[in-house]
This record gives C-alpha cells, sequence and structure tokens, in this order.
C-alpha cells in the first residue's frame, strides 16, 4: 500500500516512516495563518488532516463520501489513525467518533 504526508510548508514525502508521525504532529508547533495543517493520504485517496488547533479532518479527496471531524484529537490519537490509514485500515478508521462536516 502506498500513502504520502504532506508538511506543514507543502511538501511532501511519500513512504514516510511512521516512527517519524511524531515529527510530522510537531510540525504543527509553526503553524501560522496561511500554513496550517499537515496530512497523511492513503492511495485510496482517504486523509487524514491534523491542525494546530487540536481539529482533524477525515475525508476522501477524491469526492467519495462526506468530510467528518473530530475536535481535541491528542496528538497520540491522530499518530495511530494516521498509523492506521497508511496500513489502508479504512473501516477501523470509519469507526471512530466523528463529526459531519469539516468542524469549522
Amino acid at each position: 500500500m502506498t500513502y504520502w504526508v504532506n508538511h506543514l510548508m507543502g511538501n511532501s514525502d511519500v513512504e514516510f516512516s511512521l516512527e517519524s508521525l511524531p515529527d510530522l504532529y510537531a510540525e504543527l508547533s509553526q503553524a501560522d495563518g496561511e500554513h496550517t495543517d499537515v496530512s497523511l493520504t492513503h492511495e485510496s485517496e482517504w486523509c487524514l488532516s491534523a491542525f494546530s488547533s487540536g481539529l482533524l479532518v477525515w475525508e476522501n479527496v477524491a469526492g467519495d463520501g462526506e468530510p467528518k471531524h473530530m475536535r481535541c484529537a491528542p496528538k497520540e490519537k491522530v499518530i495511530e489513525l494516521w498509523s492506521l490509514l497508511a496500513s489502508g485500515s479504512i473501516d477501523e478508521i470509519e469507526k471512530q467518533s466523528w463529526l459531519p462536516g469539516y468542524g469549522s
């Protein structure tokens, strides 16, 4: 399975090391008005974006299904969900307590 991450400043990495996911999350400490989130996207087009506010957005970037979100997601939860997504465990992520929409 293939996945990639998008860093805070817009660059991306394919097959980013799962052991480095805490470093990806740590980039959020440098968020500003223009650069607000980091994400992991699976080859299935499912994407999990984390924001410095604690907002977590779950969506299919190809447009399949409706976006969902959760607020105040702790770092450990975000990393756990990113790891599940990297392995293609979409159903496990879907089982989480999501709210409809982007949370804005």
